[in-house]
């Protein structure tokens, strides 16, 4: 029979699974903040659903390095931490220079112009100040060159890494006005783009990565762990 077109994305097919992404997307928007504490027997009551597969999401969140469970004292939302941080953004930004390499001989006008309205909308999310859609905005923008590349290996790993950046970033920009060097950073992308320098084009991309980083995240995270 013929699948119908506007039929809702299926719901993950075993309780852990439904709780694990509920999660990771509550991780990723703000809505569990680092530090908080996690409880197996309110989220089993959330849920409807026993202890079993919320004990499994979260040992699954555990190994992502999400959580942490403490032994004798329950399970927390990891901490933001600086050491972690070196390591996920230089490695996130070197996946998306990656993506931009396979995606490089399929970038053409219509490619070009699509980077451009994403562009130009991510300027108006900054503006608005809303922060989740601004990372979506942000988001949207480097998918065009995961959807070019086709390698759902190198989708899945940026994934997990993304909810690390978010999260952190959720938390920054909440107290930091947020800067619009992304836009730039993609104006930087989009002429290499054109001028068919793929190095550059990829340099960029992992320029614009690290830019919240360095510019932000670390100078704060540093003069934060000297008064401490």
């Amino acid at each position: 029979m013929p699948i119908p077109q506007d039929t809702l994305p299926a719901l993950p097919a075993t309780a852990k699974e439904r709780v694990f992404q509920s999660l990771r997307r509550w991780l990723a928007d703000g809505t569990l903040e680092p530090g908080e504490r996690l409880y197996e027997d309110q989220l089993s009551r959330y849920f409807h659903v026993s202890r079993t597969p919320v004990h499994e999401a979260l040992q699954l969140l555990a190994e992502k390095g999400l959580v942490e469970i403490l032994p004798g004292r329950g399970t927390r939302v990891t901490p933001i931490d600086l050491d972690e941080l070196r390591q996920c953004y230089p490695l996130i930004s070197h996946l998306h220079g990656y993506a931009v390499r396979l995606a490089f001989d399929r970038v053409n006008s219509q490619v070009l112009e699509r980077l451009h309205q994403l562009n130009q909308h991510l300027q108006e999310c900054i503006a608005s100040e809303d922060l989740l859609k601004t990372q979506e905005a942000d988001r949207q923008f480097h998918q065009v060159f995961l959807d070019l590349a086709d390698n759902r290996y190198l989708s899945a790993m940026i994934t997990d890494l993304a909810i690390h950046i978010n999260r952190t970033e959720l938390q920054f920009f909440k107290k930091y006005k947020f800067q619009s060097q992304s836009v730039q950073g993609h104006l930087r992308i989009m002429e290499a783009l054109r001028q068919k320098d793929l190095e550059e084009a990829v340099q960029a991309t992992e320029d614009n990565w690290m830019l919240n980083f360095r510019l932000v995240i670390e100078p704060r995270l540093l003069n934060t762990a000297q008064n401490t």
